[in-house]
Order: C-alpha cells, then sequence, then structure tokens
C-alpha cells in the first residue's frame, strides 16, 4: 500500500473528500498510514486549500483536525511538526473570504486546538492573530465603504457592494470567479482520471480482456471529463487575461497621457522661471540706473522735471475782510476856506462820507464804551466861528437829526457749545 502513495492519488483523495465524518476519518487514517511522507502530505494539502471553494476549505481543515488530534493520541509526531510550518498559512488562507458561517466554524476548530494543547503556544497565538486581524480589516473597510472597504462581484467576492466596483473591473472579478470554479471542478475531475489510469496501468496483473476492456471504457470517460474541465479552465484563463490586457493598455494610453502633460507642464513651468528672471533682472537694472540718475540730477541742481508739475495746493485760510478807515475830521475854518475859494455856482450840498457822519454821531452820543460816563461838551462858541450861515443851519439840522432816540441793536451773545461767558 506503501507503494501506491503519490501526488495525484493524495489530490484525489483530497478532491474525493466530502463533509461525512466518514469521508474526512477515512482519508486521515490513509494519510496517516503514509507518516513518512507526512511533509508532502501537508504539502499537498495546503496547496489544495489555496484553490478550494470556502465549502471545501472548512472540510480541508476538519482533515486536517482529525489529523493532528489522532497523530498526537497516537504519538506520532511527524504530522505535529509538518503541520506546525504549515498551519499558520493555512488557516488564514481558510478563513479569509469565507461567508461568516464558515468563519464560525473554523473558529470553534481554532478553539478546541487551543484547549487540548495541539499546537505549541507561540503557534497558536500566531493562529488566533491572523484571524483576528482578518476581522478587523473587515470591520475598517466596512466602515470606510468603497475600494477601501473591499470589492464584491454578487455580494461575496472580496467584501463591499457592487455598486462600489468600477465598471472596467467588473470583467475581470467576473472571469477571475469563472477561474475559481474552473479550478475545483479540474482539480476534481483530474485527480480521478489520474486515479483510474492509475489503477489500469500501474499493475502487474491485468484482468482478463473483456474486465480491462471495460475499465478503459470507464477511463476513457474520467479523461474526456477531466479534458473538459481542463479547456473550460483554459478558456476562463484566457479571457481573464484578454480583461487583464485590455485594462493593462487602458493604463498604458492613460499613462502615456499622463506623461504628455507631466512634460508639457515642466515646459510651461521652465519658460514662466526664465521670464521671471529676465524680468527680475531688469527690475533691478532699472533700480540700478534710477540709483545713479538721483545722483546726477542731486548735483545738477536746479533742473526742471521733464513730467508735468504737480497742481498747486489751495490755501485754506479764507480771504482777509476789507477794512475801512474812517477820513479825519475836518475843520471849520478848513470848510469855509474851500467854500471861499469855490468858484461861484450854484449852491449844492456837499457830499458826506462815513467819517463825517462817524464824527457827528460820536459827538451827539452821550455815552461811550457803555461805562455810563458823561462826554465832556467841547466849547460850542469857536465850533461854527467862520462858518456861512447857510451852512451851519445845515450842520445844526444834521446834528439834530442824529440826536433823535434811534432804537439800539439788542447785543446777543453768540452761542457756544459750552455755555462759555462772552464779555
Amino acid at each position: 500500500m506503501a507503494g501506491s502513495y503519490n501526488d495525484e492519488t493524495v489530490r484525489a483523495k483530497l478532491s474525493a473528500l466530502n463533509d461525512s465524518q466518514d469521508s474526512i476519518v477515512a482519508v486521515a487514517q490513509w494519510v496517516m498510514f503514509h507518516r513518512r511522507q507526512a511533509k508532502r502530505s501537508t504539502e499537498l494539502w495546503f496547496e489544495r486549500l489555496k484553490e478550494s471553494s470556502p465549502h471545501r476549505k472548512l472540510m480541508l481543515i476538519y482533515l486536517a483536525n482529525e489529523i493532528v488530534q489522532q497523530s498526537k493520541v497516537k504519538n506520532r509526531v511527524e504530522f505535529g511538526n509538518a503541520f506546525t510550518v504549515l498551519i499558520v498559512d493555512g488557516a488564514e488562507t481558510a478563513y479569509k473570504g469565507c461567508p461568516a458561517d464558515i468563519q464560525n466554524r473554523i473558529r470553534r476548530v481554532v478553539e478546541v486546538w487551543r484547549q487540548r494543547s495541539i499546537f505549541k503556544p507561540e503557534v497558536q497565538a500566531e493562529i488566533e492573530q491572523r484571524l483576528d486581524s482578518i476581522d478587523k480589516g473587515k470591520s475598517s473597510g466596512a466602515a470606510k465603504g468603497g475600494l477601501g472597504g473591499g470589492l464584491k462581484l454578487g455580494g461575496s467576492f472580496l467584501g463591499g457592494k457592487a455598486s462600489d466596483v468600477p465598471l472596467e473591473i467588473v470583467p475581470l472579478l467576473k472571469t477571475r470567479k469563472e477561474i475559481e470554479e474552473k479550478a475545483s471542478s479540474v482539480t476534481i475531475s483530474t485527480g480521478s482520471a489520474n486515479t483510474e489510469f492509475a489503477k489500469q496501468f500501474d499493475t502487474e496483473h491485468l484482468p482478463s480482456p473483456p474486465v480491462y476492456a471495460a475499465r478503459l471504457s470507464t477511463l476513457l470517460k474520467t479523461l474526456d471529463t477531466a479534458d473538459i474541465a481542463i479547456k473550460g479552465a483554459i478558456d476562463a484563463r484566457k479571457a481573464h487575461i484578454r480583461n487583464i490586457e485590455r485594462i493593462l493598455e487602458q493604463n498604458k494610453a492613460a499613462l502615456a497621457k499622463d506623461e504628455q502633460i507631466a512634460a508639457d507642464l515642466a515646459q510651461k513651468k521652465e519658460k514662466a522661471e526664465t521670464t521671471k528672471a529676465s524680468v527680475e533682472q531688469l527690475i533691478l537694472e532699472g533700480m540700478e540706473e534710477n540709483n545713479g540718475h538721483g545722483d546726477n540730477a542731486g548735483s545738477s541742481g536746479d533742473k526742471t522735471p521733464d513730467g508735468p508739475r504737480s497742481p498747486e495746493i489751495e490755501a485754506l485760510t479764507p480771504p482777509a475782510q476789507i477794512q475801512y478807515e474812517a477820513e479825519p475830521p475836518v475843520s471849520a475854518s478848513e470848510l469855509h476856506h474851500q467854500h471861499s475859494m469855490a468858484p461861484s455856482a450854484p449852491p449844492h450840498l456837499p457830499e458826506f462820507h462815513a467819517g463825517a457822519s462817524e464824527l457827528l454821531a460820536s459827538l451827539s452820543a452821550p455815552l461811550i464804551n457803555g461805562t455810563g460816563l458823561k462826554r465832556t461838551q467841547p466849547e460850542e462858541t469857536n465850533m461854527f466861528e467862520g462858518v456861512d450861515e447857510d451852512l451851519m443851519n445845515m450842520f445844526k439840522n444834521e446834528a439834530q437829526q442824529q440826536q433823535q432816540p434811534q432804537k439800539k441793536p439788542k447785543f446777543e451773545p453768540p452761542q457756544d457749545d459750552d455755555d462759555e461767558y462772552v464779555p
């Protein structure tokens, strides 16, 4: 029985595994029987685990659990050592991407390992840490949403929602899912075909021709089934590659466009920097020329600038009021002399100006400056001496008119904001 062990036989056993207790125990006993091939058996187990569907991943975890527990009971360390190397990655691979119910079952198996100390404490801790990291990443990705929360095709592929997947990625995800489905059927069909082929050709004793012919007919049907499965897988992978190449070409075209834009921006930036440097140089040269002209202008003195003059600022001082000075009074002797020297002509009234009226008003005023002191009356004997009688009568009439009572203007002190007394 040991001579019948090979990779194809192990793969066929793993492909024929189902979720029944008898199937798991039978395969586990067959693997444990070939304990000298423990390392190779665990490698094939991990290889099959990576390409299996979630349900079959759970079956393979059950198989590993049966093998390691029975090996510990029977004190066979070969499988314990072999699984210790791969069990951390195997548990993570089986747990990642599975539905919640399958993840809960895997968690129960890991808990049994911890309770029964199947693996070393550090290995057990590493397994639990990997599973916790997957749960944390799933929860944080669901909180972020979109691509950060994981892509999902039909609600079960990479986490998230189908609406979060970009349109260009949808065909790629679809072909990827087809590849996974085809790979599972290919593994099962090819495993069965290889097993049947080994039975018919790797034996020393051939059956009778009729029986052998019937077995060969069955083998051909099995090979045809495997051939159909592998061709479907090939077509799925080709379609997947075409989608990848299409996305690659689109990204290459976008990359070339972005590089062209980057080159154009670099040219514009270089031109802007060159122009800026030239303008700054012109500014510096202009400042140096202005400084030289300023020194020459200071030594030349009264140079008139070529530009327009600035307007003169009008003074804010109000115009001065015109003050009239009173003419000095004319004495009676001068009036008489002027009258005697004048040519004979029809008598007419002389023109009195403001000075004479003020003089007469001051002579007739009873008070000065409102102090209540009486004005000293001058001697009237000498005032009209030598004056013509008509002229004297005219002066008297004028004086009488000035002496008539006049209405004094009411004095109103100017209004001041701060009620300050104004004398």
